[in-house]
């Protein structure tokens, strides 16, 4: 796959409103300091999720990868949405 999210990170600094918890138990085994509980999502720096460490394009990674949010399970690299976040960043389509 020509898409290595690793070292891109895009799509969790695009919306600070997302990931947004879809359903019940989707917060368990992420600290408490990372979750927006008023607004049933991850917590955003401005539209950066907290969990995400790292440079955007260059080495960015999920400090919660193994627990993450069913939304962030779900975001398929390469897909429309993934290449119209790159495009925000002007980073390369792959």
């Amino acid at each position: 796959m020509p898409f290595d999210c690793v070292s891109c990170g895009a799509c969790c600094a695009y919306s600070a409103s997302w990931p947004v918890f879809i359903g019940a138990g989707e917060a368990a085994g992420i600290p408490e300091e990372l979750i927006d509980f008023e607004h049933g999502r991850m917590l955003c720096h401005g539209n950066r999720c907290a969990a995400l460490t790292g440079e955007i394009g260059s080495r960015a990674q999920c400090s919660v990868y193994a627990n993450r949010p069913l939304v962030c399970r779900e975001f398929q690299a390469g897909s429309e949405d993934c290449l119209m976040v790159r495009r925000s960043f002007g980073l390369p389509a792959a």
